[in-house]
């Protein structure tokens, strides 16, 4: 029995996370430097099977070979689109989603706002307006379903 429920777990959590090989996540760091380009690759990793639409922390966190992650990329390229993508369509939450950013697992909001704080002022403007854009029922409709 409690084997069965180990292998349940794993089963629950395993496909959200992205197992893809190192020329796809040089694609997907390329995907977020470029303006809308993220989430069309990720639709055709999701039609294609190779990635769960529930991998968006994991999609975030991978490591670029410039010594930077997707989000990284995704905020000082001030990519709204591709963040949009990443953070509504894939039903990301600021405070609740966990993304690894200089080593540490962090929340989404706390790398945004790190991001946001260590960058020039147009990136910081870009992350404070995105910030509070995420935060607005209008903006973000994953917040009327998460709080009825």
């Amino acid at each position: 029995m409690r084997i069965f429920a180990i292998i349940l777990t794993l089963s629950a959590v395993l496909p959200a996370q992205a197992q893809l090989n190192p020329g796809m996540e040089g694609r997907l760091c390329q995907a977020a430097s470029q303006d809308s380009a993220f989430g069309a690759l990720v639709d055709q990793l999701i039609e294609t099977g190779e990635v769960q639409m529930t991998a968006g922390e994991s999609l975030l966190s991978i490591d670029c070979q410039d010594g930077q992650t997707v989000l990284t990329h995704m905020v000082k390229g001030r990519h709204a689109e591709n963040l949009e993508y990443a953070v509504i369509d894939m039903g990301l939450s600021l405070s609740a989603s966990q993304v690894s950013l200089d080593g540490q697992t962090v929340s989404l909001g706390d790398a945004l706002a790190r991001l946001g704080a260590d960058s020039d002022a147009a990136t910081r403007d870009f992350v404070d307006s995105y910030l509070d854009d995420l935060a607005d029922e209008d903006f973000n409709p994953n917040l009327r379903v998460s709080l009825k």
